[in-house]
């Protein structure tokens, strides 16, 4: 095996159907002679060679010291491909390879990893403009805020102020029936407030009638909730919201259901049975939610009815666990729902199940956890190599228009909250995780190869705030993993409370009541700071294909949008900077003068135009 970092090989991972895809192919003369440089491309779970096209000895680009070879292909059917490059050098056959370790092309005799990947869409996929560059808010509607409760409903509700409910009830059951009583009202009384942080568009988790304050088991899909509000309300926080900016997204369930709603008595062939019409087939083992039969034609036939109602109603949808609905599903909400369509995928969404999710007949966006990983690997222990890998997969392998609009989660209602991520214990730097918060997968809370949901509740809660010690460093590493939240590809996203200090690990502790009376007025302010520099770059920040990761290493990242550079100390230490940029630097975390001098300031961050 042969390493050179003089080998390149430039081609688009990312490209439309039809469309021609340029490889060329770099490689010194010290090597030796070569000649027959083939591409060779598979499609998953096809032979390597189903498609092949030759790169052609390019004379005007070559010289003593290097050879040039080119071509182009284009497909004519979306999905994802690899390929190999084969070629003879001194007529001996060998392989260019990728090596992620040293991120360099390599040369290599056996074909065992293929060099390169490639993601081919259709040509008309586009997603929607309006929420390019933006920001989002989700909100977790029963703990975000309350106004005008229902009369009927105000016996289930508790003192805002109480702490979260997490130990079980007295038949050993952990069960989502703590209210709070935020509704629909009191998101419209706070626009004002979530307008403040430059917010262009709100995700609300479910509203519809459902006996959880998470309201994921809807018992009817045609119902709002009356402890959340009615449908008026709905259509007053959509126009109102509108009126100054601000989109609504709505997350629905259409993967399962309660197991009270009517229709499962009503029209049993909607579900799956494990025996038929006696025991529904539950989702993940749950009792309280029971699957659909995502095959059956009553099935389709209410989903497009619930989605032409909800269409008047909102600016576009989350689909909880999206990756449990069959791509057929996906296609058919896709052809009912004409407006933005945000899925909840967890892996990488090409390369992950390899799923049609982004070929651009299914979804928009998804919920993209894999920067969130990224991020955090880097801030908090500083993996570059994660973070490159992540980036090289999808940064680059996403359809720009699918990158453009998929939110980056570094909190929400299923993970923990930032500052517990960053600093708190249990987290997971390893790739052998899906994610850095697989904390339940400790061998900690197993007691006899069974997992102690009480022990690690109460951990939880002993450990809700962070500690003393920590919260300096906890801020520090915070406002870094916020900075490239908002600046890499992608759209931001904040948990509500995230900007007013709240912490917590997992359900139901990252859930609790938004702290009104109490706001973290120093990270609200740098959330707006944050808001501000974002939307006064909205046009830059608006397209994911003007990013390039120009350097990074335990200590120090450097990337490229557009006409700004962006570079990141994550480090206790003063760092260099590169040489004569001090005179350009327009915006820096600690707002520090670098006017005269040559080094970035311990956890700081600096915009470069």
């Amino acid at each position: 095996m042969l390493k050179n970092s003089c080998i390149v090989v430039d081609y688009k991972m990312s490209f439309k159907t039809n469309e021609r895809m340029m490889i060329t192919l770099r490689i010194p003369n010290s090597f030796g002679y070569v000649k027959e440089v083939s591409v060779l491309f598979n499609r998953h779970g096809e032979t390597p060679g189903t498609e092949k096209f030759e790169l052609n000895y390019d004379v005007s680009k070559s010289n003593n010291e290097v050879s040039i070879f080119t071509g182009s292909i284009s497909f004519s059917s979306p999905g994802y491909r690899t390929f190999f490059i084969q070629l003879k050098i001194n007529d001996a056959t060998k392989y260019v390879m990728y090596d992620e370790e040293s991120d360099e092309a390599i040369l290599t005799s056996s074909r065992n990893h293929s060099f390169g990947k490639l993601f081919v869409y259709y040509s008309f996929f586009h997603t929607p403009d309006w929420i390019k560059g933006g920001i989002m808010y989700q909100i977790f509607v029963d703990t975000f805020c309350y106004e005008k409760t229902d009369n009927n409903t105000k016996f289930k509700i508790v003192d805002w102020n109480q702490e979260p409910k997490w130990k079980p009830d007295e038949d050993g059951n952990y069960r989502n029936d703590q209210f709070y009583g935020g509704n629909l009202r009191g998101i419209i009384s706070k626009l004002p407030y979530i307008k403040s942080l430059n917010v262009t568009v709100i995700y609300l988790t479910p509203i519809f009638k459902s006996p959880s304050s998470n309201r994921y088991d809807i018992v009817d899909f045609e119902e709002i909730d009356e402890m959340v509000g009615t449908w008026d309300d709905l259509k007053e926080l959509h126009e109102k919201a509108k009126a100054i900016g601000i989109s609504l997204v709505v997350d629905l369930v259409f993967n399962h259901s309660s197991n009270e709603n009517k229709l499962l008595t009503e029209d049993p062939d909607m579900y799956d049975w494990d025996l038929k019409y006696t025991i529904p087939k539950f989702w993940w083992g749950y009792s309280h939610l029971v699957e659909f039969n995502k095959s059956s034609e009553n099935y389709l036939k209410h989903l497009a009815s619930w989605l032409n109602r909800y269409q008047n109603y909102m600016d576009g949808i989350r689909l909880d666990v999206a990756d449990n609905l069959p791509d057929f599903v996906l296609k058919y909400i896709r052809n009912h729902f004409s407006k933005y369509l945000l899925g909840e995928v967890w892996k990488n969404a090409i390369i992950g199940d390899f799923r049609e999710f982004l070929y651009g007949d299914e979804l928009d966006g998804v919920m993209n956890y894999q920067f969130a990983n990224a991020i955090y690997r880097y801030i908090r222990w500083g993996n570059h190599k994660s973070f490159r890998r992540i980036m090289n997969e999808v940064a680059n392998l996403y359809p720009p228009d699918a990158l453009a609009v998929s939110p980056i989660f570094l909190s929400s209602h299923d993970i923990p909250r930032i500052p517990n991520i960053l600093v708190g214990d249990f987290m997971k730097e390893s790739d052998q995780y899906e994610t850095v918060w697989d904390m339940e997968k400790d061998d900690y809370w197993f007691e006899n190869g069974t997992f102690n949901t009480y022990k690690f509740r109460s951990w939880e809660a002993e450990h809700d705030q962070i500690p003393a010690e920590k919260k300096i460093l906890a801020e520090k590493l915070h406002k870094l993993a916020i900075f490239l939240q908002y600046t890499l590809p992608g759209i931001p996203s904040i948990f509500a409370g995230d900007e007013a200090g709240v912490t917590g690990f997992k359900d139901p502790f990252n859930r609790k009541t938004f702290p009104w009376c109490n706001i973290n007025e120093k990270m609200y302010k740098f959330y707006c700071m944050m808001g501000n520099f974002r939307i006064a770059n909205r046009s830059v920040f608006s397209n994911s294909s003007n990013f390039k990761l120009e350097y990074i290493d335990e200590s120090k990242i450097v990337y490229r949008r557009g006409n700004l550079m962006f570079i990141v100390n994550r480090t206790a230490e003063r760092l260099p900077l590169l040489s004569k940029t001090t005179a350009n630097i327009t915006f820096s975390l600690s707002s520090y003068n670098y006017t005269s001098n040559q080094y970035i300031l311990p956890y700081d961050a600096i915009v470069i135009e």
